[in-house]
């Protein structure tokens, strides 16, 4: 028996609510016996997509299935002006705070801890500045309500996340992000329950957090809270293989069996890539992610869809006084890293009116169906104890 959990936090485009939904049908017709067990929680900008006519025939479907259960933040639709649309129009949908049920993230870190069987902790994986986003606020939630259900916290800030390490942040309108961090590892602490909270260190070095000490000689915090520890990705990755949930502003997780404790069979990571390749550092923070995964032995598989499959169209050819890193350079040259694979999304490409570049042509076409297959299937070889999914 399987237990799934999906948390979306952004905005859900009409495509990805299409394909997640006959993703998780086509799943759910692979495991019918698996009643109850698949889970999706909605909060901030992802709650629009509720009330958004183009989605209304997707959520329906999916809250149709006896096996599913969508969860809805009821604080982050009063903040939003939409809790009586909601609660009258999506019958089908849970919408938590409300009726005495429990609020968002005590339910999710519940619902969690139960499903990944003797796991003594849960991390959140956060890509995003502080203000700028409201996801270090649920971060903020997550970790709090992790640490009250007994468990140890863990947060791991990558790209634009480590800007939650500066010292000093005094926001005028604003929940103050640094200070909270500091006031749950301490609370933590004094529960003794170790907080593992930790920034990677090229993303850092990238923004001025980790400097050369010209005495030393060695690099050093610069300007940092004492409480996240500049790391090492590989060290962060580390933690990927543990007993535990693992959480980012757009994920899911599948956990099989028994629970993870019975398995000696690691963790398996699943990454989307669904950003263009240059506009933003999310196709290459993902790809780096995902390299250094396989790298240490994580089987890594990593999925271009939506406009991420335009990583893998025509030739890309960085001009001389650039040094942006070459996309389609980085794909080609670890096609064989053996614990990592390459898949394109076939109704992206379609959809888009584009194909994939020749340089790219064994990189195999997947669909819906298959992208099912690929998360939810019986085959032994590709049995593993988890499978974590990250959006970038």
């Amino acid at each position: 028996m399987m237990a799934s959990t999906f948390l979306f936090c952004e905005m859900l485009s009409p495509e990805r609510v299409r394909w997640c939904t006959e993703c998780i049908t086509s799943g759910v017709r692979l495991h019918p016996e698996n009643q109850g067990t698949i889970k999706v929680f909605l909060t901030g900008d992802a709650l629009f997509s509720l009330v958004d006519a183009q989605n209304r025939d997707s959520w329906n479907a999916l809250s149709a299935l006896p096996s599913l259960c969508i969860i809805a933040d009821g604080d982050e639709l009063k903040l939003q002006g939409m809790l009586d649309s909601v609660a009258t129009g999506f019958p089908g949908v849970t919408i938590t705070g409300s009726g005495g049920r429990d609020p968002f993230w005590q339910s999710l870190v519940l619902t969690l801890a139960k499903e990944w069987n003797g796991t003594r902790k849960a991390a959140f994986l956060l890509c995003h500045s502080p203000y700028m986003s409201r996801i270090p606020v649920y971060m903020l939630r997550f970790l709090s309500n992790t640490h009250s259900a007994g468990l140890h916290p863990e947060l791991y800030t990558y790209l634009d996340g480590v800007h939650n390490v500066h010292n000093g942040q005094r926001p005028s309108e604003f929940e103050n992000i640094g200070r909270n961090v500091s006031a749950i590892a301490g609370a933590a602490e004094q529960s003794g329950r170790d907080p593992w909270f930790a920034a990677c260190s090229r993303c850092a070095t990238a923004r001025g957090y980790y400097q050369m000490n010209p005495g030393t000689g060695f690099c050093e915090p610069s300007s940092c809270i004492e409480d996240i520890t500049i790391r090492p990705l590989k060290e962060i990755l580390s933690r990927f293989s543990g007993n535990h949930p693992i959480l980012s502003h757009m994920c899911g997780g599948i956990v099989a069996g028994a629970g993870i404790r019975e398995s000696t069979a690691l963790p398996r990571l699943v990454i989307f890539i669904t950003n263009p390749p240059y506009g933003t550092e999310w196709t290459f923070g993902g790809l780096s992610l995902a390299l250094a995964a396989a790298m240490d032995g994580m089987p890594t598989t990593v999925i271009f869809i939506e406009q991420g499959v335009y990583a893998l169209c025509g030739t890309h050819e960085i001009p001389q006084n650039d040094k942006v890193f070459n996309v389609q350079e980085m794909i080609a040259a670890t096609t064989d890293v053996p614990a990592l694979g390459y898949l394109v999304h076939a109704p992206s490409l379609e959809e888009r009116g584009i194909t994939v570049s020749e340089q790219f042509s064994k990189i195999k076409k997947v669909r819906n169906p298959e992208i099912s297959g690929i998360l939810w299937g019986n085959d032994p070889v590709n049995a593993f104890s988890a499978t974590r999914m990250i959006f970038f």
